[in-house]
């Protein structure tokens, strides 16, 4: 601390931001206590006398300054609960239990389903999805094997995915959706009460409508492709700070295609059965396909994809890469040939597109340049690029059109994507 420093100086250097935001209390307790700590008595008298002098005049400073600050939160807040203090006790959570609510539309028809999810950290997560009191599958994510199953009743099949170390579901993490609100942009939606609690409710339209939903990707898929607006809502309970209800409505660009999601029903720091996340396959259960996430980094699951349809649809791949579109093009194959007894579609084959997609498609969230060409390079195309996306080391991984891949340079692709 520099003795010759008036108050006011000090006070500038603590930045101080009269607006009451999510951060504020956190940064002014920081620079107040480094402005304290930096204070160092001398063994002289006098500059002792001196520099209490100048602690007092700090310490003056720092509670008018506190003062006002806290007159600010109680004038906005009247709580002593702040949205730091949320994500803080929800981060660190080790287990949680809920429930949620998904309304959506296919086809114009509507859908209703229903999810129970379990998560905890040391086991993993478990979600069991049903439809009209039916269940339709329950979903392993197993943390000490990295492997997701997925149980299909209905089918008597199920699907496994095996996960890199790099590689990781976020299926369904309540926490991760209740970190994607407080870290960006969000307005206050002031206060409400349900069954006697009072509520304060914040609302964003940063969150992702993939990452920490219950369903994950695969309750996505219906979106895929879409240009998708997310108005997201977290209401938490105004004298402890634990979230008790999400929503997430979501919408295509043009107000179509709407789902809505609401989660509720939290049990926070839940105790845990581990016997709840034994994924027990049950005897004639039939492997659909299993998935190595190793092959969704390299391209190799794309391939494999891309040729099961080229050799279904004449040579042609599809014209975008999307679940969404992907799924209706198949459709339309199905129906174009199905004066053929012999035509069947593969399921398996179809599955491991699907998830060859879904890797594309979150290439582009990563921000790694993907670009796709289907609607114009076919199976005859050997040379032209059909897919490409950027690697980390600076180079691009290109699927030429007869499938191969290959990686090249910047000024390689531009020549390989020059007419």
């Amino acid at each position: 601390m520099d003795e010759n420093r008036s108050t006011e100086q000090i006070l500038e250097d603590l930045a101080f931001d009269d607006a009451p935001d999510r951060g504020h209390r956190d940064r002014l307790e920081v620079k107040l206590l480094g402005h304290f700590n930096a204070a160092r008595f001398r063994q002289h008298s006098k500059r002792k006398i001196k520099m209490n002098l100048k602690l007092v005049k700090l310490a003056a400073a720092a509670v008018i300054v506190m003062g006002v600050f806290l007159g600010l939160a109680i004038f906005n807040e009247t709580s002593s609960v702040s949205w730091a203090q949320v994500r803080q006790q929800v981060a660190a959570v080790k287990a949680v239990m809920y429930k949620a609510q998904v309304n959506a539309k296919e086809n114009g028809r509507p859908v209703q389903l229903q999810i129970e999810a379990t998560l905890a950290d040391e086991y993993g997560t478990r979600m069991d999805t049903y439809m009209d009191k039916q269940l339709l599958g329950s979903s392993f994510t197993l943390a000490d094997k990295k492997t997701h199953i997925y149980v299909m009743p209905a089918q008597k099949k199920y699907i496994e995915v095996d996960l890199t170390e790099e590689i990781r579901i976020e299926n369904g993490d309540p926490k991760l959706i209740v970190e994607a609100f407080l870290k960006g942009d969000y307005t206050e939606l002031g206060r409400r009460e349900i069954d006697g609690v009072t509520l304060k409710g914040i609302q964003s339209h940063d969150v992702s409508p993939t990452a920490g939903v219950p369903g994950g990707r695969g309750l996505m898929e219906a979106l895929e492709g879409l240009s998708t607006e997310v108005v997201a809502s977290l209401w938490v309970d105004a004298a402890t700070g634990w979230p008790v209800e999400i929503t997430l409505d979501i919408t295509d660009g043009n107000g179509g295609e709407q789902m809505t999601i609401v989660v509720s029903d939290f049990q926070w720091d839940a105790q845990i059965d581990p016997t709840t996340f034994a994924p027990v396959i049950p005897e004639g259960y039939e492997l659909m396909h299993r998935v190595n996430a190793e092959n969704l980094e390299e391209g190799n699951q794309l391939v494999e994809g891309l040729a099961y349809f080229a050799q279904i649809n004449d040579g042609k791949y599809p014209a975008r890469l999307s679940v969404r579109d992907v799924v209706i093009e198949i459709g339309e194959i199905y129906r174009a040939k199905s004066g053929n007894p012999s035509f069947r579609i593969d399921d398996v084959q179809v599955s491991t597109l699907k998830y060859g997609v879904q890797f594309f498609d979150t290439l582009q969230t990563e921000g790694k340049d993907p670009a796709y060409y289907g609607q114009t390079v076919t199976a005859v195309d050997a040379n032209k690029v059909l897919l490409r996306w950027k690697l980390d080391n600076g180079q691009y991984r290109v699927i030429l059109g007869d499938l191969r891949i290959q990686d090249v340079s910047p000024t390689r692709l531009a020549e390989l994507e020059t007419p």
